[in-house]
């Protein structure tokens, strides 16, 4: 059997390194880490209590993936999580996956091992055989955003609805050429792209493919997509619809570089409201999240499931519209 050693002496690093990495401690370089997970997944190597496991023991150690731990929706939700979690008795981990494949797989792997009594993922595009088995045995929680067609308990919003809502409020400005901008690729199961589609078909306003404007994530992205728009001179939407804040903001930001008015030259809607969406210029006008209760809801149903115990009720989570200057 693999030990610590072995895996600190393939992957050329200290056993410290090896225990900071597992633990995710921020010193740790991403290419440290991967190189340490490659051999870990080479040796058939999982750190655990054996202690604990021969006694039957729970780890009381939950895991919330989540794919960017800068983006600060995540952050508030994690936030919120943690919390809740410390009231119940548990520990949380954090399991970054930056969007690579095998460090999900791997992180899910974690449960069945003995590592963590569950797990909470919080934006799933495929439901994998083990992601639907531990699902099934009441050691995992969606929370957020799934972009798939089986129906599954997720603790989110109604992404239709609030998608609907805030382009519907674009329109009702009077826009008719509206822009999307999203951090994902473009999946014919994404509700909230499907709410932002059917209000323009409702007012009968076309979509102009090349307006939609995928993998767009954070105040650079959004700058990088300011910069497009302004080589197309007048050839542009009025009004942008953005899935996060930061990305709102990097527009934001450089529209003043580029001496672009917002919200006369263009408008900008947000997603989420983070407090980066109240301290821009102009502030922006964004669709509220309920975050902190999507999280205190996700770790209560995990907890309960994991107790066998009564499965909470989870209540409608509400959106808003805050209206500031953006638009």
């Amino acid at each position: 059997m693999a030990s610590i050693e072995d895996v600190a002496a393939k992957a050329k690093v200290s056993v410290t390194t090896v225990s900071r990495a597992t633990n995710n401690h921020p010193y740790v370089s991403e290419k440290t880490k991967k190189k340490i997970f490659k051999a870990m997944e080479e040796l058939n190597y999982y750190p655990n209590n054996i202690a604990q496991q021969l006694r039957g023991q729970k780890t009381k150690m939950i895991g919330v993936m989540i794919s960017y731990i800068t983006n600060p929706f995540f952050a508030h939700l994690v936030d919120a999580i943690e919390k809740k979690a410390m009231e119940l008795g548990y520990h949380i981990v954090i399991l970054q996956t930056q969007g690579h494949e095998k460090l999900e797989d791997f992180y899910i792997d974690l449960v069945p091992k003995k590592q963590l009594d569950g797990i909470i993922i919080t934006n799933l595009e495929t439901v994998t055989p083990k992601v639907q088995s531990l699902i099934d045995e009441g050691k995992l929680v969606l929370c957020n955003r799934y972009i798939g067609t089986e129906k599954l308990p997720v603790i989110h919003i109604d992404e239709y609805e609030s998608s609907y809502k805030g382009t519907k409020f674009l329109i009702e400005k009077g826009h008719k050429r509206i822009g999307y901008c999203t951090g994902d690729v473009c999946h014919p199961y994404d509700r909230r792209f499907k709410g932002f589609l059917a209000a323009l078909k409702e007012q009968n306003i076309p979509f102009i493919q090349e307006d939609f404007f995928e993998k767009t994530l954070g105040i650079d992205g959004g700058r990088m997509m300011l910069r497009e728009l302004k080589k197309r001179g007048t050839n542009r939407p009025t009004a942008i619809f953005s899935n996060g804040d930061e990305v709102a903001a990097g527009i934001i930001s450089e529209a003043r570089r580029l001496e672009i008015s917002v919200p006369h030259d263009i408008a900008v809607l947000g997603f989420d409201d983070h407090p980066i969406a109240s301290i821009t210029y102009p502030e922006i006008t964004t669709i509220k999240q309920p975050i902190e209760q999507m999280g205190i809801c996700s770790i209560l149903r995990l907890t309960a499931q994991i107790e066998q115990r009564e499965i909470p009720k989870v209540p409608k989570l509400q959106t808003e519209i805050i209206i500031r200057d953006s638009v």
